[in-house]
């Protein structure tokens, strides 16, 4: 029986493929095998289990290449800050903003045939400012407030280049430290697993 490819797999594998043939056939012998560029905006957003809350992160973007020959993925993810409102103890309604910062850099795979990827980031979560509601000036966790070890998270979905692209994947948070008067009361509602993540991935 003929299989009918889908119009949105021949959108995404046709460019592609017929990139891989033409940039094989460039390549002197011994060339490392043709890549595919991609630069694409992120939206993305984060449930907290244990505060059971979502957060909404700025735009931010992840560039990188995939391998024509091998589907291997690799790149770099750039979030902005994201601030959101916690209860801590001991010091009531909190502004906390969060920054993600890559520890090193995405990788993972693309499967041609399915158009299924998957990418792996390893990243610090740093808390850079806590401030009391009545005291916004105030940052309570200096200047060193981050997860004791880092954080892993590998996401999947389904991908296109001519349209947004929606993966997902679920993560546990470490324990904080060096988060000066704060530091107790965020590791009372922050770490813990069963943590989401959402990206939305549009290309350019």
């Amino acid at each position: 029986m003929t299989r009918t490819v889908p119009r949105s797999l021949r959108l995404f594998v046709v460019p592609i493929m017929a990139a891989a043939i033409f940039l094989a056939a460039a390549a002197p012998a011994g060339a490392a095998d043709p890549t595919f560029p991609f630069d694409w905006k992120i939206d993305a957003t984060t449930h907290l289990a244990k505060l059971n809350q979502d957060v909404t992160v700025p735009t931010g973007s992840f560039v990188g290449s995939v391998d024509l020959v091998t589907g291997a993925l690799t790149g770099h993810i750039t979030l902005p800050p994201a601030t959101t409102t916690v209860s801590l103890a001991g010091i009531g309604l909190a502004r906390a903003t969060f920054q993600i910062a890559e520890v090193q850099p995405v990788t993972g795979h693309v499967d041609f045939t399915t158009l299924q990827a998957t990418a792996t980031s390893v990243f610090d979560i740093k808390v850079v400012r806590a401030s009391p509601a009545l005291l916004p000036f105030l940052n309570l966790v200096g200047n060193a407030c981050k997860t004791s070890t880092p954080v892993t998270v590998t996401m999947s979905g389904a991908a296109s280049l001519t349209a947004a692209s929606t993966f997902t994947g679920t993560y546990t948070i470490p324990k904080l430290a060096h988060c000066g008067l704060a530091t107790t009361a965020l590791n009372l509602v922050v770490p813990g697993p069963g943590n989401t993540f959402t990206a939305v991935a549009t290309p350019r």
